[in-house]
Formats: C-alpha cells, structure tokens, sequence
C-alpha cells in the first residue's frame, strides 16, 4: 500500500471512529526546543535515551546531550574525534558505549572517550547513513558504499541492506508502549489507537512539518525530531480542562457538582452541574455543555454553591437568595423565607434527608419545611460560613472564619489555634473512608483531626499554605486545589505521618504542564473539587474547569535516574570519574547533578549530602548545583537523589568518592612531631624550673646554716661568758649586800633563759624539713628542746600513740605543734611539773592530742587569760580555731593540767 492510499485508510478509520463515538481523545502538551533554546541547530535526525536517562540528539549542527533543562553541545570544534557535525543516526549498545554515523564516519563516546572510525578502519565509505544492531548485538554502520559491522577494534564488510522505503510520504514509524501507533510523514504527525485515528491539536500534529525521527522515553512521553523545527516532546497530559471554547459560558469557575440521574437515584451519577463566576450555571452531560442562567429563572448569575436534596432537586446557592431547581422549574428561597442572609455560601445534604445552608449572616438548618438558624449567639465561631460537612443526622462540622465549629447532639464547639488548629480560618473540610477528617486553612496549610486531637502538617512537607477544596480518589490519595497548584498525597504516607511526625511525604503538584490552563484554583465556592460517579476529579480553576479521569490516577512510577554531571574546584571545571583527591589549598568545591525525568523537568526536586561533612540530607528544591567551602581534610563522599513529579524518589543515589588532601601542616605525622618537640619542650621547661629550685632551696640552706653559725659562734658563745662571769660574780659577792645578790641572781636567770632561747632557734634553723618526719617525732624533740631550755628542773615526758598514724596536712600539723609547744613550755617553766603525759590517738577520720602534767594548776581567768596575766592560753585557743580544732583545758591549783585537742583529718 503506498502513502497515500495508506493516509487515506487512516482518515477513513477516523471517520468510523467518530460515528462509532469513541471515548474523548488523550490529551497531549508539547514543548519545543530549537537553537534559540540551547540546541545546536534545527534539523533533528535522530533521539536516543541512554542508559544513563539522557536525552541525546543528533543534528546538522552537531550532538546534543539533554537533562531536561540544558544542552550539553558536541561539535567538530570542542571534539576532534567528530569529523563532521551532521548527525544522521545514534545506537546505544549493551555496554553503554554510544555510536553515532556522521557524513563522515563513525564516532563511538565510551567512558567519557571519543573515538573516530573511517575507512581506514574497514568502512566501506565515509558516508554515513544509519546504524543498526546484528541478531548477535554486533553495530553494523550502513554507509553510500555499502555495509560494515564492527569486530572488536574495527569495521568488516556486511551483508546487512537497509529497508527499502516504499514511499517518500511516510518518514518514519514508533509502536509506543501501549501498543498505538505513531507515523511521522513529510507532512505531519498522525496518532492511530486502535487501528483509528486519533485526533492531535493542531499544534500537536506538526502540521506542515517533515518529521524526521521518533523516539519513547521511558516516561512514557514521545520525543520528536523535525526537519526545521528542532526538536518537540508530547506529553500525555493527567487533566482535560473544559473552556469557553469548549462550551462553557465563562472560564472562571466557581463550584462544581454532579447530581443523581433521577429522582431518588441512590448515587450522584447524573450530570455535571458547573457554577461560574458571572455567567451562570453550565450542565454537561454527553459531551456537551448547556448553560442556565437568570434568563432561565435563577435569581443570580453569580453560583456560589451547589448540592442536591433528597428528592433529587438541584440546589444552588447565589448571593440572592437558594434557588432549587425541580423538573426545569426554578424557585428561590431568601431571607424573607427564614434565612439568615440571602448570600448563600456553601450548601449540605444531611445525612437525614435535611439541608445546611451557610451564610455571611449564620447557618439555617432546612428540616421539614422548618428553618432553624444558628449563629455566634448559639456558640457559632463566626456568623460567616464556609464549608459543610455532615458526618451523621445529628453531626456536622462547619468551616468559619474564625476557627471550625463541631454540631454533635445539638451542641456547638468551637475550635481555633488554641485547641491546635494552624490557622483560624477555615476554607475546606473532607472526611475519608477511615474516619480522618482532614482540614484546609488559610496560611495554615493542612491540618488533620486524628484520635481526639488537631494535628498541624508543617511547612517542610511542600504542601500548599493556602487550601480551596479537599478531596480523595478511589485509590485513597488526598487531593487539595489551592492557590498555586493541584496537590496530591497518597493516603499511606498522611496515615505514616499521622502515627510519626518525623517522616516525610511524597508530595505530588500539577500545574500547567499537566494540562491546566492555570495554576490558580478557584476559592470562595463550594464544593470546589468533586469526585463524579466514574472516579474522576474535577476541580473549579479560573481558567476552566479541569478534570483527572478515573477511577484511578495515573501516576509516574518511574524512578528518575540521577547523575553527578561535573565537579568545579576553585571554579576549574573537572569530570566526575577524574575526581578522586582535591590537592591542599583549594577553598572552594562545587557538584552539579541532573535529575534525569522530563516529563515535568520543571518539578524534579532533590536532596544531597556529603559524607564526612554534612549530618543529614540537605534538601536543595530545584538548585542543581551543590556548594562547599573550606573542606578540612579527609575522606568524603557526595550522595545526591532526586524526585519526580509525582514524589517519586530515584532508586539510589549518584555517588562521588573523594579525599581533601592536608597541608603538611596538617597531616598525622606533623601533628606526632609537634606534639613530641611540645612534650621535649615542657620537660626542658620542668627540668629547668626544678633545677631553679633546687638552687634556690640550696641558697637559703646556705644561708640558714650561716646564721646559724654566726649566732652559735657570737651570741651563745658571748651569752655562755657572761653566763660564767656572772657565776664568779656570784661565788666572790657571797659575802656582799643581800641587793647586789638579788639583782645578780635575776641577771644569771635572764642569760640561762636566752642562751636556752637562742640554743632552741638554732636548734630550728638546723633542724631538716618537716616533711622527712611524722609529726610524733617532731612532738618527741620539741618536747626535748623545752626540758633542755628550762631554766629550772627536767620533767619526765611519756609519749604514747595510739591508732594507725595519718599524715596531717602542712597547715594543721603546725598548729598542734604550737599548741603542745606552748603548753609543755608552760608546764616545765611555770608549773614546775614532774611529769608529761602526750598521748596521740589516731583514727579514720580525727586526731586527738592529750597534754597532762602534775604541776601546779592553775584557775583561768574571766578575760581568758593563763595565770600571771599570761595569754599563751588565748592564743591555743586562737590556733584551735583556725584548723576547726575543739581545745578544752581543764585545770586547777595543785592538781595539774590537761589540755585536749580534737580535730578532722581530711
């Protein structure tokens, strides 16, 4: 058959296919790109996508890799293995490498390499027309002078012959996916679904245009290659969206609805009823729209709401007044009627049969031809209402504008920001099969009434801050219109988020390219999204109304591969698999990736961290470069993944290991020398201090012992003279005056009593530090010292320990020292006793020192004071304070003294 009986065949099929009434046609978007966009010239005569996810095009001007946002361009200018920049054909083969015929041989791109084959490689001619696969996987170029195919490291000549075209009309054919048929002509681009024609927009079909190549992606999206007009991508679009040129009276949309098929129908499977802003009411139904208006009976062209009761009326709410619409008959209802305003918000069928009705001014209650009206008097957040939702005859929950109002049993509770809400102003309500009631605010985003309490959706989790309407699907997802988009989230993920606040959400939006004609949902009518009878969602927008055909939503389940595209140091750009050690002193690194999903490039998101670096994934929006400065050395490793459109995340991550290498200032074995010259450097420093003050030490023992000398070879010795000339004084004066003796005798007493105290305090210079001795033995010679300076007779002095000795602390030891010094001096000098008892008593915690003589005694005076007005008394009790001593003293006249101290030893 040639083209043109083959074309006309096909109009023919069409033409049955429209008698036959076929489903409405799958709707497509297309996006173009030409040289003003990045590609490198207009003539595309060949698409592949790698294994990898690329998108490759071949040119008259050169090759071009695409991720969806940017071309990567290849040329005989930046590539010398490609000899010619007309691209006729490309091959990918099993092992990744790809093949592209050139008017000038072959050039194979494998690991990151370009290779040239020419004639000198076994190619018949250099003339490149197309490529192709032997039944073994071997490439087989297809030149002017015949076939090749490749052998290891070169080209050997083939058999192969290409097929014959059998017109010039058809260029070239794709069996998509799902089984229908694309043709590419010199004319055009037909789609043909089973064995029919289906229609393109003419926009769509390339009217005019010689279609030069076909390709599939794995997305399900058909890429096209034209002789002119570069290069155009059809994506199936999710939304069919009905405009004015399709049969509405107004492209701004208010509400939608669907009513029963007739009277007491137990399902709303009648037509669509759709509320516009200013233009009425549309019903479609067939395929075809039809439009009331207040030419018709309606008291309002302005339809703020819709429902039905339960005789099957239409119910529509205006800004003047209800209108019921019965058998072609409008009638209205108003505030002369009952109601609490004429400006009828939303509408409700309860569950009992009766209706809701909102309003600015309250909410009426229709039951039984009885209106009963509701307000903030009777507990009414607001007296403006939004939307309704019956949960039972006796339950219905009511959107306000300050907070979301719970009628149970004939009691209002009104819940705002302080019960949990996010936001006081309520904008759409929907409960799901499990009992959830799901909650749309004003700046608050979602919020959801689980268990008992409100629960907040934060603004992490990429839902809109602002809801018009909620809805769910068959397949359980929540569905919400708002100001920049149509949103959707499976119901798996809202129930894990529900039970664990820290997980995430495969958030899905949808925007103009998924067939909207605008971003921008419609707010203010009620219900603005409703789910018809076949499974379909329809959603009120300003642009038209658009619907998601059921019952269940086709979804990208693809995940979207990721790469790692170039890696910058210092802003020197390097490849990937070049990148294994950053040298020391580059501040700055940068890693640009790609996430590899073009059915909506424009929404692929992704998230990075560096290993070794970051703590946690860092999630990056649509920025696809990652920066970082100032990296301290060591092993690192950059994971990256991305998203599709429809919250899909990729499969694994693209991964880049790599090490910072360290200045030698920075490396183990200088920080080991350092820390070694640091450890030499502090021993040099103690060693010198300790030998400073070992001669410091030695200087004052020095000089110690001088003084020492001095005053032994001086003062006692000139002490010890006058001592004997006094006694031979004493030996001739026998015979003398009684006052001469008198006055001799207390001259020989005051000499004995210095020479014993000079003897004492060189006895002290001499003595060796206190802390080769225990502090018995420092009590043992103090107590010796006293005897031998006594001026008088020698007492007998016992010294008895008991308990295991402790060491005391410097401070404490003195103390008791000069406490027993002093009271052993006293009992030697002053109370002439014969006999000491010290009695040291050790234990795990206290010391207790005893001091008892058998001298005179004495009886202390009231100002604390010793006998003679001496106050050596006050002072032991001064020291025994100072060490949180307890001292008693017990005496009496010529019964002796005991003197006891008690103290901590820590």
């Amino acid at each position: 058959m040639n083209a043109s009986r083959y074309v006309a065949t096909l109009l023919a099929c069409a033409l049955c296919a429209a008698a036959d009434g076929l489903p409405e046609p799958e709707q497509f978007a297309r996006q173009t790109w030409a040289s003003e966009n990045g590609l490198p010239q207009n003539t595309v005569q060949a698409i592949l996508q790698s294994h990898q996810g690329y998108i490759w095009v071949g040119t008259e001007g050169g090759l071009a890799r695409f991720d969806g946002v940017r071309f990567q361009v290849y040329n005989t200018r930046n590539t010398p293995e490609l000899k010619s920049n007309n691209i006729r054909a490309l091959l990918e083969t099993q092992n990744g490498a790809l093949w592209m015929a050139t008017a000038d041989g072959v050039t194979r791109l494998a690991d990151g390499r370009f290779t040239h084959f020419d004639e000198a490689d076994g190619l018949p001619g250099s003339n490149v027309w197309s490529l192709a696969r032997s039944s073994s996987g071997a490439v087989i170029a297809v030149t002017n002078a015949g076939a090749a195919q490749f052998a290891g490291t070169r080209f050997t000549r083939s058999s192969y012959q290409p097929p014959a075209q059998t017109s010039n009309k058809i260029t070239v054919r794709l069996e998509d996916s799902r089984h229908t048929l694309w043709i590419g002509t010199d004319s055009g681009l037909t789609h043909i679904v089973n064995a029919r024609v289906q229609p393109l927009n003419a926009e769509d079909s390339f009217a005019g245009e010689t279609i030069l190549d076909l390709m599939q992606d794995r997305e399900g999206s058909i890429w096209v290659g034209t002789e002119s007009s570069g290069l155009s991508v059809l994506r199936t679009q999710k939304f069919r969206t009905f405009t004015v040129r399709d049969g509405l009276p107004e492209d701004s949309v208010r509400c939608v609805f669907q009513s029963r098929d007739r009277e007491g129908a137990s399902i709303l499977n009648g037509p669509v009823w759709i509320g516009t802003d200013s233009h009425g009411l549309a019903r479609y139904e067939h395929g075809k729209f039809t439009t009331l208006s207040t030419e018709n009976g309606l008291s309002s062209n302005v339809i703020l709401a819709l429902a039905s009761d339960a005789n099957g009326d239409l119910l529509i709410g205006t800004p003047d007044g209800l209108n019921r619409l019965h058998n072609g008959e409008v009638s209205v209802i108003t505030s002369s009627d009952g109601l609490p305003d004429d400006f009828v918000r939303s509408l409700a069928a309860g569950k009992d049969g009766t209706l809701w009705i909102g309003t600015r001014h309250g909410l009426a209650h229709l039951s039984s031809g009885r209106l009963t009206v509701y307000t903030e008097q009777q507990g009414l957040g607001s007296d403006i209402i939004g939307a309704l939702l019956p949960i039972a005859s006796d339950d219905l929950w009511i959107a306000t504008l300050h907070g979301l109002t719970h009628l149970s049993n004939g009691k209002l509770l009104n819940s705002t920001t302080a019960q949990g809400l996010s936001s006081n102003v309520i904008t759409a309500l929907y409960c799901d099969n499990r009992g959830i009631l799901w909650i749309g605010t004003q700046g608050g985003g979602l919020d959801a009434f689980y268990q008992g309490k409100f629960i907040r959706f934060p603004s992490r989790l990429e839902l809109p801050e602002t809801i018009y309407g909620l809805a769910g699907d068959d397949d359980g997802n929540l569905w919400m219109s708002s100001d920049g988009g149509i949103f959707s989230v499976s119901g798996a993920d809202l129930q894990a988020f529900l039970e664990d606040r820290s997980t995430s959400l495969n958030v899905a939006s949808y925007g103009t390219s998924d067939g909207l004609r605008i971003s921008e949902s419609s707010s203010g009518g009620h219900p603005s999204i409703w789910k018809t009878a076949d499974g379909s969602l329809w959603f009120a927008t300003l642009k038209g109304v658009a619907v998601l055909r059921g019952p269940h939503v086709q979804r990208n389940h693809v995940p979207p591969p990721v790469v790692i595209e170039s890696v910058s140091i210092d802003d020197q750009s390097i490849a990937p698999g070049q990148v294994d050690a950053i040298g020391p002193g580059h501040s700055r690194v940068s890693f640009e990736y790609a996430g590899l999903s073009f059915l909506a490039p424009q929404k692929v998101r992704f998230r990075y961290q560096l290993q070794g670096f970051d703590r946690g994934w860092i999630d990056a929006g649509t920025r696809r470069v990652a920066y970082y400065t100032n990296l301290p050395p060591g092993q690192y490793r950059f994971r990256v993944m991305t998203r599709n459109n429809d919250g899909l995340w990729s499969a694994s991550a693209a991964t880049l290991a790599f090490r910072v290498e360290p200045h030698v200032y920075q490396t183990y074995w200088f920080y080991a020398l350092a820390a070694l010259a640091l450890a030499l450097l502090g021993w040099a420093a103690y060693r010198w201090r300790v030998r400073q003050v070992e001669d410091r030490f030695q200087a004052v023992l020095q000089e110690r012992n001088r003084i020492a000398r001095e005053i032994h070879d001086t003062l006692a010795q000139g002490f010890a003279g006058v001592s004997v000339q006094l006694e031979l004084v004493s030996r001739l004066l026998a015979s003398g005056e009684a006052q001469t003796r008198e006055h001799l005798d207390q001259a020989r007493l005051l000499v004995r009593h210095s020479l014993a105290e000079a003897r004492r305090a060189i006895w002290d210079l001499r003595s060796q530090s206190a802390e080769n001795q225990d502090f018995a033995s420092r009590i043992s010679q103090m107590a010796a010292r006293v005897n031998d300076s006594s001026a008088g007779g020698r007492a007998e002095v016992k010294l008895e320990v008991r308990g295991t000795y402790r060491p005391l602390a410097p401070k404490v030891e003195e103390e008791l020292l000069k406490i027993a010094q002093e009271a052993l001096t006293n009992a030697v000098r002053h109370a002439d006793a014969g006999h000491i008892d010290i009695e040291l008593a050790f234990d795990s915690k206290r010391i207790h020192m005893i001091i008892a003589d058998d001298g005179r005694g004495f009886v202390e005076s009231e100002n604390g004071a010793g006998p003679d007005g001496h106050y050596g008394l006050r002072g032991m009790r001064e020291r025994a304070s100072g060490i949180d001593a307890e001292l008693s003293v017990r005496s009496a006249a010529g019964q002796g003294t005991r003197i006891s101290v008690e103290t901590p030893v820590h």
